[in-house]
């Protein structure tokens, strides 16, 4: 954080700096094309006298110096005006690093911390003995929740690093997405039946796609827990899938407090969660919504993010090629 203020100071010094070249840069530019005018006064004022064709190639002279510098200082403000731009966008992607990496660190300790914490205590229970034998069977399974999460968090991280430094390998193959997206919900809205959360899916034609099961699986377990985590409490989640012109549609909706407070165009940048802190106290890692974007973008398409919605929350729109279409 000291070398980002470090740097905001040069920054400033050199803007400084630049308005000052252009100050000077226009002075000599009104000197050089009032050059003959003034030299033709001041010999005046001594008493002497220019010929009508001597003032005219003073002030041709005069003109095409103007001239002359008058484009290489503009070529030298160009320069250094592209050298700010440049410092400029380095600095922003300075100061959004820093924040992705307050933002990595935050959820990581977090994620890391609960589960083990809570695990250790249960078996630590277990191992003194003082667990009443009726309790010891969920005792267990309370442990192996715990451990499991933190399995699916390192899991998550794991598949992050590998979409930011190599990409992943998606296999496209015609798919049924509605009837995808049904089976992958009854799966999925189990793990979140504790929470109460409902799930409502619109499918009610197939839609053939042409895309990777497994992607498939892995975008609508992001965006569902996505849902129930922003959308309320109980979450209300609805799921839709269609056909519109060569896409095929995947759309997840909550009902919660929408995309309030998030920077629009990071939402999809590894890292990035809510601002607001009774959402950052839940789990994850702010990497769903960036792999559900890479995974769409390997297949040669794209995810939407919209809150402008009557009821309120936020819907999430992915589309994937429909089949027949050509993969980039």
């Amino acid at each position: 954080m000291a070398r980002l203020f470090r740097t905001r100071r040069l920054l400033w010094l050199y803007v400084m700096v630049l308005v000052l070249y252009a100050a000077l840069a226009n002075w000599w530019v009104y000197f050089f094309f009032n050059q003959a005018d003034w030299i033709v006064a001041h010999v005046r004022n001594a008493g002497g006298d220019l010929a009508p064709a001597q003032v005219d190639v003073l002030r041709e002279v005069t003109s095409r110096t103007a001239g002359m510098f008058l484009f290489e200082s503009g070529f030298l403000f160009v320069l250094l005006a592209g050298s700010a731009f440049l410092v400029l966008r380095a600095l922003r992607r300075e100061r959004l690093l820093v924040q992705q990496q307050r933002n990595f660190l935050s959820a990581i300790t977090h994620e890391l911390r609960s589960p083990v914490a809570s695990a250790r205590l249960y078996v630590e229970s277990l191992a003194l003995g003082r667990v009443e034998p009726e309790k010891q069977a969920r005792y267990l399974q309370h442990a192996g929740e715990d451990l499991q999460r933190l399995s699916a968090t390192i899991d998550e991280l794991l598949e992050g690093r590998q979409l930011l430094e190599r990409g992943l390998a998606v296999h496209p193959e015609p798919l049924d997405l509605a009837d995808a997206v049904r089976r992958g919900v009854e799966r999925l809205a189990a793990p979140h039946a504790a929470s109460g959360a409902s799930f409502a899916v619109q499918a009610p034609q197939p839609v053939a796609a042409l895309a990777d099961p497994v992607a498939v699986d892995r975008i609508l377990d992001n965006l569902l827990s996505n849902g129930v985590k922003y959308g309320g409490s109980p979450a209300r989640v609805e799921v839709g899938v269609r056909a519109h012109g060569r896409w095929a549609e995947l759309s997840v909706r909550d009902h919660g407090p929408g995309l309030r407070g998030l920077d629009r165009a990071r939402i999809f940048d590894p890292f990035v969660r809510g601002g607001d802190e009774s959402v950052r106290s839940r789990p994850g890692v702010g990497l769903g919504l960036f792999i559900v974007r890479e995974l769409a973008r390997l297949h040669g398409g794209e995810v939407t993010a919209q809150d402008d919605l009557p009821g309120g929350g936020a819907c999430f729109t992915v589309r994937l090629p429909l089949q027949g279409t050509a993969h980039p």
